[in-house]
């Protein structure tokens, strides 16, 4: 596996709020980029989605990528356990608490696709402008 893509962005919302929206795996798609709809399939005893379906479009692919998820101390991680394009997938979103009622929202991913020919610096290129896109996305649910 490459070395993850990592992206940040300040949130003008405490750190439980911003680990609320994006624990809310059931409305990924209102945040997630590639993310076109979302089925949680297991619950932790919290309430929390630990496994999800994800149906995935990005250039002209569609396909569905099941995800396990764990939770940490102010951190959401979900790991890509079975997909069509996909070899192997981690995101990681760790929320820090700058002590001004604000929160550091840090994105680091890695990726691996089944897919012949596309280049590593693609990949990444693509990774980074998704993870960007999704940080702001993130923002502005929790902030608004």
């Amino acid at each position: 596996m490459s070395k993850p893509v990592v992206r940040e962005v300040t949130i003008d919302a405490p750190v439980p709020r911003v680990i609320e929206v994006i624990s809310d795996l059931e409305n990924t798609d209102r945040w997630a980029n590639e993310a076109k709809s979302a089925k949680v399939q297991a619950h932790d005893d919290q309430g929390r989605p630990t496994r999800i379906v994800v149906t995935l479009g990005a250039l002209s692919f569609t396909t569905d990528s099941t995800y396990e998820v764990t939770y940490g101390e102010n951190t959401v991680t979900l790991t890509c356990v079975e997909a069509r394009l996909i070899k192997e997938s981690t995101i990681t979103y760790t929320a820090h608490d700058e002590g001004d009622g604000t929160t550091r929202l840090e994105m680091a991913s890695t990726m691996e696709v089944t897919v012949k020919g596309v280049p590593r610096w693609g990949l990444d290129r693509a990774m980074g402008s998704s993870a960007e896109k999704n940080l702001q996305s993130i923002k502005k649910d929790a902030e608004g």
